[in-house]
Order: C-alpha cells, then structure tokens, then sequence
C-alpha cells in the first residue's frame, strides 16, 4: 500500500513539473542577433495569473556606447510597429529605460502570435565611429 502512495505522490509531482515547464516554455519568443550585441523578446505578460497581452523588449548585451535610431516590429517581413524615439527613464510602473546600453523593456504591446507567422525585430544602430548598421533578429 505504500508503495502505491509513493508512485502516486510521484507521478503528481511529475504532472505538476510538466505543467509548470510547458505553461512557462510556450509563453515566449525570444532570438539574439547574429553579432550577439542585441536581444529581444515577444513575451506573455500576466498580472495575477491572467494574461493582459504579449510584449516585445529589446536589450543590449554588451556595454558599448551604441545609439540606436530605430526599432521595427515585423510580422512577416510586414511592419506591424516602428520606434524612432527613445529616452532614459522610469515609467509610472516602475519600468526602467535606457540608452546606455539600451534597455527598452515595454516596447510594443499586442496579441499572442499567430501560428506560422515569423517575427522580427528590426535594429538600426549606430557605433561610437559614426557607422550605421542594421541588426535583424528573429523570435523563435
């Protein structure tokens, strides 16, 4: 009889481990640039358990003074959002910006993503020479 109580206490934790890791693996995506200087992340945000939308934040990873000048959001290779304006601060909730190195946590808000549907985060950027570069990541 107590080993009945053991696999079945068991196989309850188990269930549980695999319902925690499968609700938290499928509520992102996330990529990095192929320079690895920028990441980003199209996530389920919930407050208390319900979701209240899906965001997209773009970080750097590295401490370089880069300047970023523009920011797409791209379904399909279609603009869905664009960012030319970025500043340091804090938001009313606390959200931290910044540009060096640039954080921009709260960058777009939407719905989950559609099935067989590619998302893109588009990275215009420029170095401490003077240099423009492009950045595409995408969010897998």
């Amino acid at each position: 009889m107590m080993k009945f109580y053991g696999v079945l206490v068991l196989t309850i934790i188990i269930a549980i481990g695999c319902f925690v890791f499968w609700t938290n693996s499928q509520n992102k995506l996330q990529g990095t640039s192929e320079n690895e200087i920028w990441e980003a992340e199209y996530k389920n945000e919930k407050i208390g358990g319900s979701s209240i939308g899906w965001k997209v934040s773009v970080q750097q990873l590295n401490k370089e003074e880069l300047t970023v000048k523009k920011l797409l959001f791209l379904e399909d290779d279609k603009k869905i959002f664009e960012q030319l304006k970025f500043q340091n601060g804090i938001d009313i909730d606390g959200t931290k910006y910044s540009l060096h190195p640039f954080s921009y946590p709260n960058l777009y808000f939407g719905d989950a993503p559609k099935d067989n549907v590619d998302y893109t985060i588009e990275i215009v950027w420029v170095d401490q020479s003077g240099n423009e570069h492009t950045d595409k990541i995408e969010l897998k």
